[in-house]
């Protein structure tokens, strides 16, 4: 069950395992990093092509999974298999409103999104919001290997670089230490990440 080598390839995984990156595990090393309680219930931001929820599922986790559309619903759902998928929930999401009270998710992954925001200051303030710091919040994204990696991959499939996004790892750093008490950092091949919880700081 907590093997996530069950959990499908697609053709991009396939390209970067060919070229030495296997990003599935690097998914499973961050969202174990994360030690989150035995069968959570885990916030996924933002769906994408579900490798967090797939991994999540893995894990034994039920998820509630959130995407500004569910355009890619089909390949989420393909990459989590039909035997995980009554452990996630899927929900509209729009990062820059999240229709939550404060201080009322416990858990929350968001990996490789903050990049591809438009406005990530306000997503970010939104996540810290709605996230209660008795949980814990995954924060990552790719390193700058990660967008050379991410730019090979999308020059080979769409014929032009990937977004490197408006807000650095540094700042995203800078920010969880300013709301957290406590912060953990882990490194993978190509990502950064952060593991956050604790009381906020009233300073």
């Amino acid at each position: 069950m907590n093997n996530y080598k069950t959990i499908p390839k697609s053709e991009s995984d396939l390209l970067l395992f060919d070229w030495g990156y296997d990003l599935m595990e690097e998914y499973f090393r961050m969202i174990s990093a994360a030690n989150f309680q035995p069968n959570s219930l885990i916030l996924d931001v933002a769906t994408g092509t579900g490798r967090a929820a797939s991994t999540l599922t893995r894990l034994g986790h039920s998820v509630i999974t959130g995407d500004y559309n569910l355009d890619s619903k089909i390949e989420s759902e393909r990459r989590i298999t039909e035997a995980y998928l009554d452990k996630v929930k899927y929900i509209r999401l729009n990062l820059e409103k999240i229709p939550f009270a404060d201080s009322t998710v416990d858990n929350i992954v968001c990996i490789n999104t903050m990049h591809e925001l438009n406005n990530p200051l306000l997503c970010l303030s939104e996540i810290i919001r709605v996230h209660s710091p008795k949980g814990k919040l995954l924060m990552a994204d790719f390193n700058s290997l990660g967008f050379d990696a991410m730019d090979k991959l999308h020059t080979v499939r769409k014929g032009e670089l990937h977004s490197r996004g408006k807000i650095s790892s540094e700042e995203i750093k800078n920010i969880l230490v300013d709301n957290y008490s406590a912060i953990k950092e882990i490194n993978t091949q190509l990502n950064r990440g952060f593991i956050a919880g604790g009381n906020r700081n009233e300073s």
